[in-house]
């Protein structure tokens, strides 16, 4: 071979180098960039609540959200209570919740692609009475949870080193027991004294879930699940896609477990004038107040999507009232209403 034969030759091996370093390279950043799972990652809340009990709603909160979200989608979560076990496992302090470098440390260990941080702005129970204290009344019971969240794309905060947010948002939860109690002479009611020694039950437990406060946590997850849904719309096809997603949830388990059933119904507008509007959807649906729904029509024997309602309030078994919270397209008498209900 002449030296020139040569010369050529060793460039062509050299370029044939350099192109198959840089499909190596290519490659790796392509498994590096898929190499999560979807799914949520969950750390403690900061709880600034005026909450004294002995629940520790900073963390409970959000693991009673994580649980939801897992028990919804079917997807793998995270909770709270695993990020602080890793945490102390690895001798972090408490600061470290805050810090980018954290964050890299639980996705590497986890494979989870996003992270949800917040607080705990309002957790509340209240009592009400009317009537004369001493002599007789009526007594009732409220719970509040109100909270305020942040979800961050840890593939993209993990890549540049700096957190990239996704969603911002809030939510909230309000439920009223609305059957007055009597109380005669001043004498505590069983509901009474079940109310005082209420956070002496274990939270997210099947009794927990039939307090007041536990239906205003069931509402507080509606709300951050319907914002989820608005954000990811891919959401609802996360559900165990691959051998790793269903080890990763099997692995993700907390002790909570909220043994609820989802069911989704649809209905109809009925009515609309302006921002408001009549869905045949009401109390004996499982319909209540603020509940998110999605409006649809068939278009060409294809469903789309033309808005969401929130429920304002129910008026009947099957009548409530409605207010458009977003129309891609004008909303019509007719539409279908679809939503996926809690029970």
């Amino acid at each position: 071979m002449s030296s020139l034969g040569s010369i050529r030759f060793g460039m062509r091996r050299r370029v044939a180098a350099w192109i198959a370093i840089l499909l190596l390279a290519a490659s790796l950043q392509s498994a590096a960039q898929t190499s999560s799972h979807p799914g949520f990652i969950f750390l403690p809340f900061e709880n600034k609540s005026s909450f004294t009990g002995r629940w520790d709603v900073g963390v409970d909160v959000p693991r009673f959200l994580s649980a939801y979200i897992k028990e919804r989608y079917r997807i793998p979560t995270i909770s709270p209570v695993i990020v602080r076990n890793f945490q102390q496992e690895n001798q972090l302090p408490d600061r470290s919740l805050d810090d980018v470098k954290f964050w890299s440390e639980i996705y590497r260990r986890f494979e989870i692609r996003y992270l949800v941080a917040g607080t705990v702005e309002e957790f509340d129970i209240s009592r009400f009475m009317t009537g004369q204290p001493l002599l007789g009344g009526y007594e009732a019971f409220k719970g509040e949870v109100n909270i305020t969240y942040i979800v961050y794309d840890l593939d993209r905060t993990v890549s540049s080193g700096a957190p990239v947010w996704i969603k911002k948002g809030e939510a909230a939860g309000e439920f009223a027991d609305r059957s007055l109690v009597l109380t005669l002479f001043g004498k505590q009611s069983e509901r009474t004294l079940e109310y005082r020694d209420l956070d002496k039950i274990t939270f997210g437990t099947e009794e927990f879930n039939r307090t007041v406060i536990g239906q205003a946590c069931f509402q507080m997850s509606e709300h951050v699940s319907l914002d989820l849904e608005s954000t990811l719309p891919s959401i609802k096809a996360w559900a165990m896609t691959s051998a790793d997603s269903l080890l990763l949830y099997s692995q993700s388990l907390d002790s909570i477990s909220l043994g609820f059933r989802s069911t989704t119904i649809t209905g109809a507008v009925v009515f609309i004038e302006g921002k408001s509007a009549f869905i045949n959807l009401g109390s004996e649906d499982g319909v209540r107040s603020k509940l998110r729904l999605y409006v649809y029509r068939d278009v060409d024997q294809t469903r789309t999507r033309v808005g969401e309602l929130e429920v304002v309030d129910v008026r009947g078994p099957h009548l409530s009232l409605a207010t458009v919270i977003s129309a891609e397209k004008e909303i019509k008498a007719k539409d279908q209403v679809v939503v996926t209900i809690i029970r």
